[in-house]
This record gives C-alpha cells, structure tokens and sequence, in this order.
C-alpha cells in the first residue's frame, strides 16, 4: 500500500510541472536571444534567421502547454492555490517568451549602423536580461517544493527571497536602458537605426518585465492562500 501520494493522486491534474515547462521554454528563449545578437554583431545573417525560428517555434511550444493549462484548471479542479491567481500568473509568464519572440523578429529587420560602445551596452543588456531570468527559474524552481510541503513557511520564505531578487535583477536592466536611450539619442546615428535600435530597447526592457511581474504574481499566489 502507498501511503504518500503525488499531488496529482491528491487533486486530480497538478498544473504545476507544466508552468515549470512553460518557464524553462522562456528562460530557453532568452538565452537564444542572447545568442542571436552575438550572430547579429557578426553579420551572421544565416545564423540570425536560424535562431529566430528556434525561438519562434520554443513559443509555440510554450502556447500549447498554456492552452493545455487553461484547458485543465476548471473551476472543479480542486488547488492548493486560488485558480484566478494561478492563471493570471501563467497570462503574465507567457510575456516573456512573447517578448522573445518580438525581438527576435525585430533582429531580422534591418543590419543597423551603431557605434562598437552601443552594441556593447545592448551585449550588457542581454547580459543582464539573463542573470534575471536564471533568478527567476530558480524562482519557479520553487514550485515543486511549496507543494509538495504543503507551502511550508520555509519554502515560502525562500521563494520570496528569490522574487525580491528577481526584482532588484530588473531594477538594474532598467538603469542599463536608461544609459542605452541616452546614448541612442545623443548619437549621429541614421534616425532609422535609432528608432529600430529603441525598439530593442523597450522590448528587451519588457522581457525583465514580464519576469518581474510574473514574480509579483507568483507572490500574490502564494500568499493569496485561504
């Protein structure tokens, strides 16, 4: 006889593993991301288009497993945490492989004329865009072990060191942009270059976004508990 049991045993379908999927399939992205600007500094225009697929096909794959969520966490489905806020946290989870995806596009666009110190700072950026996603994986790391502790108020704790980490991650990618607009802005750029260039800025800015907000929401989450 089994006398522990899986959360899936206790409640049915555990949605849990797959948001952890879902968050591996965005941390993935990114670190494509980072690869595909690397390949765009080095005129590797072949290589650009093969990443942008990779990451355009890593989002479909984190579409499916979000509409098999969706699918599956009914209102009967009994859970250890509020239904509206864990698929509210799943919506704002899937902004930052969308956001990928985004700019992914955007590095097909157009080969643009910058300065060597504008595209090191972009390469500082994206640097800095994945110290905050690797902190937000070890966040949604978490996961498993809240539930399968029964939201221990250790477990807790440690999760919510990691959102506060998560947070100062994208405090620091916002200062990063703040340097990099004005250095867009104050350049002798083509005026095209410098509008796609703030694109990229503002995307990847929301990229870290998302991962911050999506932290917020695991927080509301968890402590949203009745």
């Amino acid at each position: 006889m089994r006398f522990v049991r899986s959360i899936s045993d206790v409640f049915g379908y555990s949605p849990f593993e797959d948001l952890k999927k879902h968050a591996e399939l965005a941390a993935k992205a990114v670190g494509l991301l980072e690869k595909q600007f690397e390949a765009y500094r080095l005129n590797d225009v072949d290589e650009v288009e093969r990443l942008r697929e990779e990451i355009d096909s890593l989002e479909h794959q984190a579409d499916i497993i979000k509409e098999e969520i969706r699918s599956k966490v009914k209102s009967s489905l009994l859970l250890p945490v509020d239904r509206h806020d864990l698929l509210n946290f799943l919506d704002v989870q899937d902004g930052i492989i969308n956001y990928c995806e985004h700019v992914g596009h955007m590095l097909t666009f157009r080969k643009i004329n910058a300065p060597e110190r504008i595209m090191d700072e972009f390469s500082v950026l994206l640097s800095k865009l994945m110290e905050t996603i690797n902190e937000y994986e070890e966040l949604i790391e978490h996961m498993s072990r809240l539930v399968a502790s029964s939201f221990s108020k250790k477990e807790v704790e440690e999760a919510l060191e990691h959102v506060k980490r998560v947070e100062e991650h994208e405090h620091e990618c916002d200062l990063i942009q703040i340097g990099l607009l004005n250095m867009l802005f104050n350049s002798d750029m083509n005026p095209v270059d410098i509008q796609l260039a703030v694109l990229w800025v503002v995307h990847l800015g929301e990229i870290a976004n998302y991962a911050a907000r999506s932290a917020d929401r695991f927080r509301t989450m968890i402590l949203g508990r009745s």
